[in-house]
């Protein structure tokens, strides 16, 4: 497993950018960064579950297995879905090495209006590419959304 790290400085308070990051609403603004149409469902609460996917090609299922408000996220991989949100099985290679992926999200106070998102994902490193190109994108793409 490989870890990765992305970042960004939000022109935003710690809890609004923490609160921003799980608005249904805009997270397909930010979200376009892997394709048009994403959409989550689930709760962002620990033990919930939630599916990040796409209306053409479907997505991932996560458990979110911490969480402090404000502060940090961790999310596990733990299934692969269709675009209608249903589990799939795991039928290929790259399926069944992104299941047991993380992604934690930190959230740090830099000053009363201004934050850093990290972003820390422990994944095989088949899907670095992938990442390092969508990942530097979505953060930008929720700066925007945030301090617009």
């Amino acid at each position: 497993m490989k870890i990765l790290t992305y970042s960004i400085e939000i022109n935003k308070s710690q809890d609004f950018v923490f609160n921003k990051i799980m608005d249904k609403t805009v997270y397909p603004d930010w979200a376009k960064a892997w394709g048009e149409g994403m959409a989550y469902e689930g709760e962002w609460k620990e033990g919930g579950h939630i599916s990040f996917f796409d209306q053409s090609q479907g997505g991932s299922k996560v458990i979110i297995e911490e969480l402090k408000p404000n502060e940090y996220v961790r999310a596990k991989h733990i299934a692969m879905v269709n675009p209608q949100n249903v589990e799939v099985e795991l039928k290929d290679e790259m399926m069944i090495k992104w299941i047991g992926s993380t992604e934690e999200y930190y959230f740090k106070k830099r000053s009363s209006d201004v934050t850093t998102l990290e972003i820390v994902m422990t994944v095989n490193e088949v899907f670095q590419e992938m990442l390092d190109g969508t990942w530097p994108k979505a953060l930008q793409y929720f700066k925007e959304v945030c301090e617009s």
